[in-house]
């Protein structure tokens, strides 16, 4: 398993991070489920299990229509299984799944260690911050701890909505309040799509001028704090 470091809360809630390599990672989409008790995830491991032939190495399973075959390989159905038993009783967690891969979150980090230990894949990644700092993150929300003090305090994460070129010429033409990327300005400034993208101001003053520019279409804003301890 990979540890990382985080530095900051994800989703504004929890600690620690546990992201798994997984083929069987749709299977445990929240929205599919129909109880507490991850009865679609069973439902398709099920079906898995029907598939599969001991003496080869990736189970197919046929769509609906027949005309369609998903493949797994054994491995990712064996990890499933033991992801499903550790998780069909417990709830303090969230799951996240996207293409190949499964990320839960929780604020017990047994729970996820626990998990880790049991499952075969060697892409695991485990995120967790500095036990020092977990009061602060804690503490103080929307914030990402730094390891120097910064030059710029709020960092901006833009929204669904297209962006302003006035905000693009206004970190132009004042570097010393505000700075962003060559890829985000170059969107911003032709005003296209600017989901994602993100830029820097300096302090209060200047996220207010910001937003001023931009309107609603801020969908983070974080402090930067920077911490010896």
């Amino acid at each position: 398993m990979k540890l990382r470091d985080t530095r900051r809360l994800h989703y504004n809630k929890y600690l620690y991070k546990l992201v798994i390599p997984n083929q069987c990672a749709s299977y445990f989409r929240t929205e599919f489920q129909k109880d507490s008790r991850l009865s679609y995830t069973r439902e398709k491991l099920d079906i898995a299990h029907f598939h599969h032939e001991k003496t080869k190495s990736h189970i197919s399973i046929p769509y609906t229509n027949m005309k369609y075959v998903t493949s797994i390989p054994v491995e990712h159905y064996y990890d499933a299984i033991e992801i499903y038993r550790h998780l069909k009783n417990n709830e303090d967690y969230m799951v996240r799944c996207h293409r190949g891969e499964l990320t839960l979150y929780s604020n017990d980090r047994k729970f996820l260690i626990r998990l880790s230990n049991k499952l075969k894949h060697p892409g695991i990644e485990f995120y967790e911050p500095d036990p020092e700092k977990v009061d602060v993150l804690l503490t103080e929300k929307n914030i990402v701890l730094v390891p120097s003090k910064p030059k710029y305090e709020y960092k901006c994460t833009l929204g669904k909505k297209l962006g302003i070129s006035s905000l693009a010429n206004w970190i132009d033409a004042n570097p010393h309040l505000a700075k962003i990327g060559d890829t985000a300005r170059e969107s911003v400034l032709a005003e296209s799509w600017v989901k994602g993208y993100y830029f820097y101001v300096r302090d209060k003053k200047s996220l207010l001028i910001a937003q001023m520019l931009i309107g609603d279409n801020l969908q983070r804003v974080e402090r930067l704090v920077y911490t010896d301890k």
